[in-house]
C-alpha cells in the first residue's frame, strides 16, 4: 500500500486515502488506521480518523498510480480544458502515453464507422485530472 492524499480538517478530521499494487480489502484499512493511531495522542489532542481506499472513479495523484493502471480506460483533463479518453499504454518520469480512437472523416463531412487508432503522449505539467473508467 501507498499514501495518495491526507485531509486533516479544522476539527481534527483526518482523511487517509491510501492505493495498492494488489487490492485493498476494509481490513487493510483497518489495520492501517490502527498503526497510524499507535503514532497519535488523543490526550494531548482529540480526533478522528479514516483511511479509506482512493477507489476506481478518483483522480489519481500520485506516478505509482499511473504505473499500476497500465492498460485501463483513462480519462485525462488539460489545464487547457481538453477531455482526452483512451487506454493509458505508459507511464514515465514526465507523462503517460495514450492509445486514442479517433473517427475517420469522409468527403462531404460525413463520419465512418471506422476507427482510427492514434497514440497521444501527455505531459505530467499538462494534466489538470485524470480518472480511470470502467467503460467509455
Amino acid at each position: 500500500m501507498f499514501a495518495v492524499d491526507v485531509k486533516i480538517s479544522q476539527q481534527n478530521k483526518i482523511k487517509v486515502f491510501v492505493d495498492g499494487d494488489n487490492d485493498i480489502t476494509i481490513s487493510d484499512c483497518a489495520r492501517l488506521s490502527k498503526h497510524i493511531e499507535s503514532f497519535l495522542n488523543r490526550d494531548e489532542e482529540d480526533f478522528k480518523l479514516e483511511v479509506s481506499s482512493a477507489g476506481v472513479g478518483k483522480p489519481l495523484k500520485v506516478f505509482r498510480q499511473y504505473k499500476k493502471n497500465i492498460g485501463r480506460n483513462i480519462v485525462v483533463e488539460t489545464y487547457d480544458n481538453d477531455k482526452i479518453r483512451g487506454k493509458l499504454i505508459s507511464a514515465e518520469n514526465d507523462g503517460v502515453e495514450l492509445l486514442l480512437l479517433e473517427k475517420d472523416i469522409v468527403d462531404k463531412g460525413r463520419q465512418t464507422a471506422k476507427n482510427e487508432i492514434k497514440s497521444r503522449f501527455i505531459k505530467f505539467e499538462k494534466i489538470k485530472e485524470a480518472k480511470i473508467k470502467a467503460a467509455f
